[in-house]
């Protein structure tokens, strides 16, 4: 899945944050705005950081490829399927707690670049546990890689004029909600607005 962070320009001349376009693998593309003007790198793209490095394949971005539409995203162009509601539905229903767990990795992620402090890797095995069954499989040095991957993409943003991208291409496996399911995904009450 191709995604470009574009950066914004906002009223006065002033940062207007980012959007996110999405080519889906399903042929349809999406809009994703993000109103985080007060980061130095936008939050979606630490999102996009953590959950590569950590190998979140359903977190939100993960989600996103199978078929997610969360509420800041609107369709371009392409069709959505006859039952994408539904879909989005249940996926982000399947995925909640992988979706909760990337909240918190991208967190950690992007709070260590914009505070120019290492992520605490025993605090994000202890997160891990909260939300995933498996025992945390990351090495230690793997948050600190994830900060400097999004440190080195922040550099590049903020040289960035307006209408200006970073272009990146999501590579995990897509996971439907039926296959997540099946490998020990785990349903939640709520779905999650983004």
């Amino acid at each position: 899945m191709r995604v470009c962070f574009r950066r914004l320009d906002g009223p006065k001349g002033g940062d207007g944050g980012s959007v996110a376009t999405i080519e889906r693998p399903d042929g349809v593309s999406l809009r994703m705005r993000s109103y985080d003007r007060t980061f130095s790198v936008p939050h979606d793209l630490a999102h996009f950081v953590a959950e590569s490095e950590f190998r979140l394949s359903r977190g939100v971005w993960g989600s996103i490829a199978a078929g997610a539409m969360f509420g800041s995203m609107t369709v371009v162009a392409g069709r959505l399927r006859h039952d994408s509601r539904q879909r989005s539905h249940d996926l982000m229903r399947t995925n909640q707690r992988e979706i909760r767990l990337a909240e918190i990795v991208a967190g950690a992620v992007h709070g260590a670049v914009e505070h120019g402090r290492p992520p605490s890797a025993a605090d994000l095995a202890s997160a891990w546990q909260l939300f995933r069954a498996d025992a945390p499989s990351f090495p230690a040095d793997l948050p600190g890689r994830a900060a400097a991957r999004l440190d080195v993409l922040r550099a590049a943003w903020q040289v960035l004029a307006p209408d200006e991208s970073i272009d990146l291409v999501w590579t995990l496996p897509v996971e439907s909600p039926t296959s997540a399911s099946r490998s020990g995904g785990r349903a939640a009450r709520s779905s999650r607005s983004r």
